[in-house]
C-alpha cells in the first residue's frame, strides 16, 4: 500500500476552487471535483474561462493561449496535469 500522494491532487484542488471562483461560485469546489467532462460541458461559459485563465497566469506563471480551442476542451483533470508539468 502506497502512502505517496498523487502529484495531481493538491493542484486538482486548487483548481476546483479557481474554477468555482470563474464562475461566481454556481458550481461548489466539490461538485467540479467530482464532474466529468470539459470544463465547457460543466458550464463553464466564455466569460468564466477568461477569468480562469487571466487567474491561471498570475498564479502558477503559465501562458494560456485563448485562441487555442484545445484550452476550451480541457477537463479540470488535464488542466491540473498540466499546471504540473508546466
Amino acid at each position: 500500500m502506497s502512502t505517496a500522494q498523487d502529484p495531481v491532487t493538491g493542484p486538482r484542488a486548487r483548481l476546483a476552487g479557481l474554477i468555482s471562483d470563474a464562475m461566481d461560485g454556481q458550481l461548489a469546489p466539490a461538485e467540479i471535483l467530482t464532474a466529468r467532462g470539459t470544463l465547457t460541458e460543466l458550464g463553464v461559459n466564455s466569460l468564466a474561462l477568461l477569468r480562469l485563465a487571466d487567474t491561471l497566469e498570475d498564479e502558477y506563471g503559465v501562458e494560456i493561449d485563448l485562441a487555442d480551442p484545445a484550452f476550451y476542451q480541457e477537463s479540470i483533470d488535464s488542466l491540473a496535469a498540466r499546471l504540473v508539468t508546466e
